[in-house]
């Protein structure tokens, strides 16, 4: 997105701890971060133009990268600022703070065009090893294949670092897992069943989160999809992100990163109200 050179003077204030630094990050733990938080490759040659440090990397990658991306890296930095031991944070900082987010999102929409991020699969994913995972499970009797898939879906939340949580009853009724997406709470419905999902299922999870806190949200992940006219009965509004064994299939086979695809289902509802968009509509270009 196009920035100006106040913006780099505010931008250095904020993560800029000596020149050419950020924050407390070395090469390797800035790396990390990337990948882990955010599953970008701050280290992709297109981030190298202004040179090799920290810092003018990342200045680089913001100049480079659209609005919505670039506040998502901002917003995630000082979040992690806030937990840098020693480090203090004044009401100066506070202030300029906020008016740089308050900047960045009242750009303009040629001021806030850039290129998607260089996006990477955290290290140690093996897609091949969850494809073929999803592939036993067509082989074992139908009464284990539930149990099978949320164990599955369990070992994908930690190879993306979601800190899952396995299923749980709460006064008897069954949640089937949880994860942590962005510091929000995720609870999980999960059916590995032959026909689609339609409202009643849908419905049933609704009560289980509206009987939680008021900022609790769902993920319903259901293998075989769900109904067109449950869905619409469902209707919108609701607390609850669907995905489909199809979007898992195509994730995987595309090395896409499940928390990214995620973060777009979570932006479309956002937008739209639509809680099951599938991949291939936030991906168009993947291969199936």
């Amino acid at each position: 997105m196009r920035i100006t050179s106040h913006d780099i003077k505010i931008f250095n204030r904020l993560f800029e701890s000596t020149p050419g630094y950020i924050l407390d990050f070395s090469d390797r733990t800035m790396r990390e971060f990337f990948e882990e938080e955010l599953c970008i490759n701050i280290e992709d040659e297109a981030y190298l133009e202004d040179g090799t440090s920290k810092a003018k990397r990342l200045r680089c990658f913001i100049k480079k990268t659209d609005r919505d991306t670039v506040l998502k890296v901002i917003t995630r930095l000082w979040e992690y600022r806030k937990t840098v031991p020693g480090g203090v944070i004044t009401a100066q900082d506070e202030v300029a703070y906020s008016g740089f987010i308050a900047k960045i999102q009242g750009a303009d929409s040629q001021a806030a065009y850039g290129l998607a991020p260089a996006l990477i699969v955290p290290a140690g994913i093996d897609n091949d090893y969850f494809i073929r995972g999803l592939e036993s499970l067509h082989k074992q009797p139908p009464q284990q294949r539930g149990y099978s898939f949320e164990v599955w879906l369990n070992e994908l939340f930690a190879a993306f670092w979601l800190s899952p949580k396995g299923a749980f009853r709460l006064k008897g009724e069954q949640i089937d897992g949880s994860f942590l997406l962005n510091n929000e709470t995720y609870l999980v419905e999960a059916k590995w069943h032959s026909a689609k999902t339609g409202n009643a299922d849908l419905h049933v999870f609704q009560g289980k989160l509206e009987q939680k806190v008021a900022w609790a949200r769902g993920v319903f992940i259901s293998w075989a999809g769900f109904t067109r006219d449950g869905l619409e009965v469902w209707g919108k509004g609701k607390r609850v992100i669907c995905v489909s064994g199809y979007d898992l299939v195509l994730m995987l086979k595309n090395n896409i990163s499940f928390r990214m695809l995620m973060e777009e289902k979570i932006r479309r509802a956002a937008e739209t109200g639509n809680l099951y968009v599938k991949i291939d509509e936030i991906y168009p270009d993947i291969s199936k």
